[in-house]
């Protein structure tokens, strides 16, 4: 099962402030990218899935992935 950048970020028991921290963005890019996480840019969401320590396939990086709630 494929999951939400919300739900990896949750996983990784990291705030919204410590993984924009990380990637080196505000924090308002990075809750602007939870909610539409199309806008993520290849490189950054590579590097997300590192910080989060998750396999970039598998997780949803579209709008199609806020249809899934857990």
């Amino acid at each position: 099962m494929k999951l939400t950048i919300k739900q990896a970020r949750l996983l990784a028991e990291m705030t919204q402030q410590d993984v924009a921290n990380t990637l080196g963005v505000h924090v308002q890019t990075y809750m602007k990218w939870e909610r539409n996480p199309e806008e993520m840019t290849i490189g950054t969401a590579k590097q997300f899935s590192r910080v989060v320590k998750r396999e970039l396939e598998e997780i949803f990086f579209d709008s199609e992935s806020n249809l899934i709630r857990q």
